[in-house]
């Protein structure tokens, strides 16, 4: 059996976890809003299904580095796996932030506070040091790594924090979501802009050029991901220029209209986030053109 594409799997919806949680709580130090009880239930799943994923992710990777489904089940073959390899270091002190999270997060008083955003972001961040940026040597591995970081901490704030945008859609009063989106909308652009630099320096740390970006396999699915960036700001300025302004219209019809329309239109770019996390994921794994 072979467990890669298990692997690749469990990597984006561990990434993915880990995005919802930083934009949810990133979110909230920008809005000023109040998490209500959904909110605080979508942190707690996100907290456990980014440990569960991270507690399974091991497993897989034995698997697949000794090319052998068996080895994944063998408890030795993993510790091995985990304390001989850059990898399994590199893992393990992750790890190691992502639980340290989620037991602060289970004090109330805690849960939202600064120490559990800051080992979250750490936890995101050094996601950058697992894939092919982290074999990189020298001035430029480290170029590569930073730039990989810091696109994993805009996207994440970015896209995780469209789930909690789309309960508050229903749960606010129209000036106040509107007053929130517009926050929003400042914040994103500054997000958007670091998503699409850093992920540039990091297609070009990969491919060496816009030949190879054109050309390639890897750079087509490349190709295809930007694509899929470029829809969800598509969708962000229709949010932005359509249905805002009309929630501040004082038409109780138009308001609910744009109620609406923010809700379908964020649920779109919260499923086409989900795309953007699969295909990054996949190509992380992927051997890029020499």
């Amino acid at each position: 059996m072979n467990l890669a594409l298990p692997l690749d799997l469990c990597a984006a919806i561990h990434v993915g976890a880990l995005m919802a949680w930083f934009g949810a709580l990133s979110l909230r130090r920008i809005l000023l809003v109040p998490l209500g009880k959904a909110e605080l239930r979508g942190l707690r799943l996100a907290a456990a299904t980014a440990l569960a994923s991270g507690l399974l992710w091991p497993w897989l990777q034995t698997g697949v580095v000794l090319d052998d489904a068996r080895a994944a089940l063998d408890p030795q073959q993993v510790a091995q796996v985990m304390t001989q390899t850059a990898f399994g270091r590199t893992w393990l002190a992750r790890q190691a932030f992502v639980l340290l999270a989620l037991l602060t997060a289970t004090m109330p008083l805690l849960a939202i506070g600064r120490a559990v955003y800051f080992l979250v972001a750490a936890a995101l961040a050094s996601v950058a040091l697992l894939g092919h940026a982290a074999a990189g040597a020298g001035t430029y591995g480290t170029l590569q790594r930073l730039a990989l970081a810091l696109h994993l901490l805009a996207a994440g704030a970015w896209l995780g924090a469209l789930p909690v945008l789309w309960v508050l859609t229903g749960r606010l009063a129209a000036a106040e979501l509107a007053l929130a989106l517009r926050r929003f909308s400042s914040y994103g652009i500054a997000l958007v802009t670091i998503v699409v630099v850093t992920g540039a320096l990091s297609a070009w740390f990969r491919t060496g050029g816009v030949t190879a970006l054109v050309t390639s396999g890897y750079g087509k699915i490349l190709l295809g991901k930007v694509g899929l960036v470029a829809l969800m700001g598509a969708a962000a300025l229709l949010n932005r220029n359509r249905y805002t302004p009309a929630l501040e219209r004082p038409d109780l019809r138009v308001q609910s209209a744009g109620r609406r329309g923010l809700r379908r239109s964020i649920a779109a770019e919260s499923a086409l986030g989900v795309l953007v996390v699969a295909v990054a994921v996949l190509l992380g794994a992927a051997e890029p053109p020499r």
